[in-house]
């Protein structure tokens, strides 16, 4: 009988099976920041994607709109990364 190597439950903590308390929120941690920070189901992340002046319908965004709206982006992904890290080094 082959047995499966051992599972590093720190750096790949299971979302199915976790046998802690803090497994879990490691878990939930990971998968959020995933669904933020990289292209899932959805097509883009809303935190990574580059928006352009193109608004879609037709329409046109001003450059600085459009800077405004990736400047927001990247700080918000920024301090919501920092958070992320503040949790993952809390539990």
């Amino acid at each position: 009988m082959t047995t499966e190597p051992t599972r590093d439950r720190v750096t790949s903590p299971s979302i199915n099976f976790p046998q802690s308390a803090e497994e879990a929120q490691r878990a939930i941690v990971q998968q959020v920041r995933r669904m933020l920070f990289e292209e899932h189901s959805a097509g883009y992340s809303p935190l990574t994607k580059t928006r352009t002046n193109d608004a879609g319908f037709g329409l046109t965004r001003k450059d600085a709109q459009t800077k405004w709206l990736n400047d927001a982006a990247d700080l918000i992904g920024a301090i919501i990364g920092d958070k992320l890290d503040e949790i993952e080094v809390s539990i």
